[in-house]
């Protein structure tokens, strides 16, 4: 049976996963509003919006197939936990640069903000999603390792799905930059 300090880790660590997949519904939960802020900062034509949701997402993307390999090699001469902490730190300042972004309005560059706030985004859940499965492997009791695993995994059809209600409820009340903001707290 799991000890209770173990236990705590791998429910805070799934949390934590949970949280990094909710970030990843947002914007889709909130189509209508984003695409407002799009045109509003780049002065966009509607048409032209979903170019520009796509670029949110490919900054993610690519960042995070960037960054990967490079947490994955770095954890050979660091500690894990130091690089699981930077990336976290990055996460969280990506996640209040996304939620401020919304907040400059139209103001110049506040799509780019948001941009660098998803491309940051990408590097930080790189270091957390590279660093935690291993660690899971390797720190739950060997009984209960699938089951530590599932549990971590299904953070992510779940955190996504949260995402997109989050995003949604939050875009038609206080504004989709909120959900942001909150996750980052």
């Amino acid at each position: 049976m799991l000890e209770s300090r173990p236990k705590a880790v791998l429910a805070f660590l799934s949390i934590i996963n949970l949280v990094n997949y909710c970030d990843r519904g947002v914007i889709p939960g909130a189509p209508i509003q984003f695409g407002s802020f799009v045109s509003c900062t780049l002065g966009v034509a509607a048409s032209q919006q979903s170019v520009y949701v796509g670029l949110s997402v490919s900054a993610f993307v690519v960042c995070y197939a960037i960054a990967s390999p490079i947490c994955g090699q770095l954890v050979l001469s660091q500690p894990a936990f130091r690089i699981l902490g930077i990336g976290l730190s990055i996460w969280v300042a990506a996640l209040l640069l996304s939620g401020l972004a919304y907040f400059a309005g139209d103001a110049p560059g506040a799509f780019l903000l948001f941009l660098a706030g998803r491309a940051l985004s990408g590097v930080g859940e790189a270091a957390f999603q590279c660093i935690v499965p291993p660690y899971v492997e390797d720190f739950a009791p060997a009984a209960y390792k699938g089951l530590c695993l599932a549990l971590f995994y299904t953070a992510i059809p779940v955190g996504t799905a949260i995402g997109y209600e989050f995003g949604a409820l939050l875009a038609e009340g206080p504004g989709w930059g909120w959900a942001f903001l909150l996750e980052a707290a």
